[in-house]
């Protein structure tokens, strides 16, 4: 697939599988998370910086450290980046 050269990124997914369209989520969380320059440069390219955006604001993937430098990035606030709490119920094995 041309579009995902790097398949460093993409170690544990089979990147014949892998629609950058279908899976757009996950694979802008991978990018922001363990990608480089030239991955976000690739992904503000095809994706556009809205939905990087976006996905820094609802992403709940993201890592402490990705987060932070992203919010920045974006000049996006905490509150606009806090996880949402799961409405669904959690399953019988969280439960006490």
């Amino acid at each position: 697939m041309e579009t995902l050269k790097k398949i460093n990124l993409f170690w544990d997914t089979d990147l014949n599988s892998l629609d950058p369209k279908a899976n757009r989520q996950f694979i802008i969380s991978r990018i922001l998370n363990l990608g480089d320059v030239e991955d976000f440069r690739w992904a503000m390219d095809f994706y556009g910086s809205e939905a990087i955006k976006k996905q820094v604001k609802e992403s709940q993937n993201l890592d402490e450290k990705s987060l932070f430098f992203w919010r920045q990035y974006f000049n996006l606030s905490e509150e606009e980046c806090s996880p949402k709490q799961l409405t669904a119920q959690h399953s019988a094995f969280w439960q006490r």
